[in-house]
């Protein structure tokens, strides 16, 4: 069977469109991972006990990507030793919470892994609780305004936070004294202690 030349260009023509939609289709989806690869990676925190007077050192839960593995901790950070992150708990998570939310009445995380709420307690341990026992918002987390042309973080009228210029911008602020003197910083790719100085 002859094959005519304009069948011959219908047929280039078509397997040329079917081969840019496998392109374009191959090309989406690689961007699509990375995007939800690099929101994966930010870190997330709660602030578990805030501290009360300057001796006293605050507690966070804390989900950082650490070479390529997803590690959820409890940090106790110590305000005597230059703010030093003191490791109380540990464990490896299979795949990145997107959220992390304390509970109502016990110290413990409420992480959302894979679309689905699970509890941690204090010494990181899983356990069955019913999620009504999940806070909604952490008491810790406080709104702000980020300044991108200063660096600065504004937190109301009289405190803000001065960051180093080009750091990323903001993705979360949390008191860490009941004072509001002692804060910490998230950023898309970092976490930071800032104390607010007083005259």
């Amino acid at each position: 069977m002859n094959e005519t030349s304009k069948e011959r260009f219908i047929r280039f023509v078509l397997i040329g469109f079917f081969m840019l939609v496998t392109i374009f289709a191959f090309i989406y989806r690689y961007d699509t991972q990375l995007t939800q690869k690099e929101e994966q990676q930010q870190p997330l925190a709660i602030v578990l006990k805030p501290s009360v007077q300057a001796t006293d050192d605050p507690i966070v839960a804390l989900y950082e990507n650490k070479n390529n593995e997803h590690i959820l901790a409890i940090y106790q950070i110590d305000r005597s030793d230059r703010f030093k992150f003191r490791t109380l708990h540990a464990k490896k998570l299979k795949s990145a919470p997107t959220q992390l939310s304390p509970d109502r009445k016990e110290i413990g995380i409420w992480a959302l892994i894979d679309g689905k709420w699970v509890y941690f307690n204090s010494s990181l341990k899983e356990e069955k609780r019913h999620v009504q026992n999940r806070s909604l918002y952490s008491p810790y987390e406080t709104q702000y305004e980020f300044d991108k042309s200063k660096s600065l973080i504004k937190i109301n009228d009289n405190q803000s936070i001065s960051l180093d210029a080009g750091t990323s911008p903001s993705v979360g602020v949390h008191s860490l004294s009941e004072d509001g003197l002692l804060w910490l910083v998230l950023t898309n790719v970092s976490v930071k202690i800032a104390t607010i100085e007083t005259e």
